[in-house]
């Protein structure tokens, strides 16, 4: 028996068999057939693709990274810009990877050395799964030097919205760090009115004193200004104080037109009663408005006219 690479095969049969063997002949012809035909594939593949064409090289990013092992309690992670872990999604995938960890899917943690410290980028849950273990006393890691909390936050959106779709929270607050203008404005206008923009999207994690309709917001601050939007959010904080602001998106959407509508009319309205308002109907009634009512433009409209009504009717009074 002899063996040999396949590409050698038709000219070792020629050796073997006589060049002028009509089988071997036969199959050097195919063989050249082939070939051509790849060669021509891949020639259309590349001049579809554009590799055709010189590449246009920019200067490499950063220095090359240091792997290494590295023990869990020196690696932390800035909560600033991190994905929260808080949430039901999060923890099942925590508890999944404790309880089932294979170093084959271990990939190396992508890390930031900060003023002497390591702050993980990418890797938040596998070190928490590993913490949650026990028996993982160092993770592999590859450690990239950065000046400040703001390239960090950069390149983690990078690297998270290259390999799947970030959270619309995990996405505005990767952007607050990383200077992001829009976000600057939102986070600002929020903070002026006494509250924060909370981390995790599911309800049943939300806390008082924070909100999470930053679309909303985003909405209010074009259409209305970041003077309309700040009265609103400081009128429900003070309605609702205490309370998680379920369902606060419609609330917000409506009072800022409603604010908006009476300051252009030149009678503002009078925001201490406004609050009363909202504050005796409360979240859950305020919720049962739009219960049932379909579409996003639908609901603004109906919990529009219900803030209208109650306000003209405690104004009545």
């Amino acid at each position: 028996m002899y063996a040999c690479l396949p590409k050698v095969m038709p000219e070792k049969l020629k050796q073997i068999a006589g060049a002028d063997n009509e089988v071997v002949a036969d199959l050097s012809e195919k063989t050249e057939a082939m070939k051509a035909q790849r060669q021509a594939f891949r020639s259309g593949r590349k001049s579809r693709i554009g590799m055709d064409k010189p590449l246009r090289i920019k200067p490499a990013i950063g220095t090359p990274p240091a792997p290494q092992f590295q023990p869990l309690e020196n690696l932390k992670v800035d909560d600033t810009y991190q994905r929260s872990i808080e949430g039901g999604a999060s923890r099942t995938l925590i508890v999944k990877i404790a309880e089932n960890w294979d170093w084959r899917l271990c990939l190396p943690l992508l890390v930031s050395r900060r003023n002497g410290e390591l702050f993980v980028i990418d890797g938040q849950h596998r070190l928490e799964a590993a913490s949650l273990r026990g028996d993982i006393p160092h993770l592999p890691v590859v450690i990239f030097d950065f000046d400040d909390p703001k390239a960090e936050a950069e390149l983690f959106v990078q690297a998270n919205r290259s390999r799947r779709a970030m959270g619309m929270l995990d996405d505005f607050h990767a952007a607050v760090v990383a200077g992001d203008k829009k976000a600057l404005e939102i986070n600002e206008t929020v903070q002026r009115a006494g509250l924060a923009v909370g981390r995790i999207a599911a309800w049943q994690y939300w806390k008082p004193g924070e909100v999470v309709f930053v679309n909303a917001i985003k909405r209010a601050l074009t259409a209305q200004g970041q003077e309309v939007a700040v009265l609103a959010l400081s009128t429900m904080a003070k309605a609702f104080e205490g309370l998680a602001m379920v369902g606060g998106s419609s609330i917000f959407d409506a009072l800022c037109k409603l604010i908006h509508e009476a300051n252009t009319s030149g009678n503002p309205l009078d925001l201490d009663l406004m609050q009363i308002v909202l504050a005796e109907v409360g979240l859950p009634g305020w919720q049962e408005v739009t219960r049932g009512v379909e579409g996003g433009m639908e609901r603004a409209e109906v919990m529009l006219r219900a803030l209208r009504k109650s306000y003209e009717e405690a104004g009545a009074e």
